[in-house]
């Protein structure tokens, strides 16, 4: 005669099961966390590098890029995206329209807001499918689409140190010993926070 399981291995069993299935999903999530950091972290260095390679091959800063550096505080717009997107230094998505007579780049499909991190990307990719995409759509992790686009300050006086509006220690603004300076919020979409992420090291500071 064959004999079965009881009720109470049963619950033991599932009991188990259920302990491995939570323990698997914590480690995902962390993994995914740590995933997306490391995206931000990337795309912070990406940006960077980009606004130094237009300094470098036009020896001066396109006007779409001094208007928007608003004294160190600059936003990464879908305008000074499309300045970027126009040179060709990143991979953006845009479409090229004349307008009397010019060209003119404009951001479209997931760069539509401007360059932003990862958590809003995922956020905005979501929202694109309902064609309700704008500034003050709601990120999961916390705060909107224009929380978490990308900051950004230049050395509009070329001098090889840029004035920048906050401060890794949390001194308010600085000086920097860069061509230019991208910061990101974390995944909380508030800066001044420890999860900020900078595209300078705090030695670079000069106070």
């Amino acid at each position: 005669m064959k004999k079965g399981f009881t009720l109470v291995e049963m619950l033991v069993v599932m009991g188990i099961l259920a302990v491995l299935m939570g323990a698997s999903l914590g480690g995902y999530s962390a993994f995914v966390k740590k995933a997306q950091r490391a995206r931000a972290v990337e795309l912070v260095a990406n940006v960077q590098t980009a606004l130094e390679a237009v300094l470098q091959r036009e020896d001066a800063w396109p006007r779409a890029l001094l208007a928007g550096n608003n004294g160190g505080r600059g936003e990464m717009t879908a305008e000074v995206g499309a300045a970027l997107a126009k040179r060709g230094v990143m991979s953006l998505t845009y479409k090229k329209t004349e307008r009397d007579g010019d060209t003119i780049y404009v951001l479209t499909g997931l760069d539509q807001c401007g360059i932003v991190s990862p958590w809003a990307a995922a956020a905005i990719k979501r929202a694109a499918a309902n064609g309700s995409v704008s500034d003050s759509l709601r990120v999961a992790e916390g705060g909107t689409i224009a929380d978490h686009r990308l900051r950004y300050a230049i050395d509009d006086d070329y001098d090889g140190v840029t004035d920048v509006g906050v401060s890794q220690n949390g001194s308010g603004s600085c000086k920097v010993r860069a061509n230019a300076c991208v910061w990101c919020c974390g995944m909380d979409g508030k800066f001044g926070t420890k999860d900020d992420i900078y595209s300078w090291s705090a030695g670079q500071e000069v106070h």
